[in-house]
């Protein structure tokens, strides 16, 4: 079986889980992921002090990323939910982004066109930093598109497997 078939498959059933099990699986990431950052941090803590007679600056800070690493750890299993809380950063960090190039290409445009293409920008921010607020808002949701998001990514690996051979 081509590996794309296993992908697809694999995808849309992750999928189905993160839609049918929405709860479920939104406390499953943030538990992966916060296990995940604690043994990030413990081995960085390791690492910063294994090398910090050869490099003190260096190793002070991967023993403070080390730490703020474990604290993060610590949070996403106990208190946050990871799953809306790294869809909500992305959100934002797109908006913020979007609405620089759109005031920055108002300011810059020199055609009509272009100034239309940079508000439409600067709203297309301004949206996301409305799906930030409403994915943190509303992790169960989060879970849910995300589903729907691997589903058709199965879907495509499937339709990609089928129409090359």
């Amino acid at each position: 079986m081509d590996y794309r078939k296993i992908l697809g498959f694999l995808f849309i059933i992750l999928g189905l889980l993160f839609m049918i099990y929405p709860v479920y699986s939104a406390e499953a990431v943030s538990l992966i992921a916060g296990i995940s950052l604690i043994a990030f941090g413990i081995a960085s803590i390791i690492d910063g002090f294994s090398i910090f007679s050869m490099m003190t600056h260096f190793s002070a800070v991967n023993i403070l990323l080390g730490i703020c690493a474990i604290l993060l750890g610590v949070l996403f299993i106990y208190e946050i939910d990871a799953l809306s809380f790294i869809i909500g950063f992305q959100f934002y960090l797109i908006a913020f982004v979007l609405m620089f190039i759109g005031i920055v290409g108002m300011f810059k445009g020199i055609e009509s066109l272009s100034r239309l293409a940079s508000v439409l920008i600067l709203i297309l921010g301004i949206i996301a930093v409305f799906l930030a607020s409403f994915s943190i808002a509303q992790p169960l949701y989060t879970a849910i598109i995300v589903g729907i998001c691997l589903i058709l990514y199965g879907i495509t690996f499937l339709a990609s497997s089928i129409t090359e051979n």
